[in-house]
């Protein structure tokens, strides 16, 4: 997974494939959250829009990764 802050735009990406892949359909789930799809309608990437007025700068960057369970057991 990669992580872009883009200062100018108050955007953060979220890329979560290794590889880049093209976008083929966007949907906004939220105001100013936006999921990237590929093809197979998979998440491929993550835009959060006015991301100041979302988190603090100190917590930008800090992340909690929750249900591993599920992967863990997946074959």
């Amino acid at each position: 997974m990669k992580i872009e802050y883009d200062r100018e735009a108050d955007a953060v990406y979220l890329h979560l494939q290794t590889r880049r892949e093209k976008v083929w359909k966007s949907r906004e789930v939220e105001t100013g959250v936006i999921l990237d799809l590929n093809k197979r309608r998979q998440v491929i990437g993550i835009e959060i829009l006015e991301v100041s007025r979302r988190l603090k700068p100190a917590d930008l960057f800090q992340f909690s990764v929750q249900h591993l369970g599920a992967l863990a057991t997946a074959p």
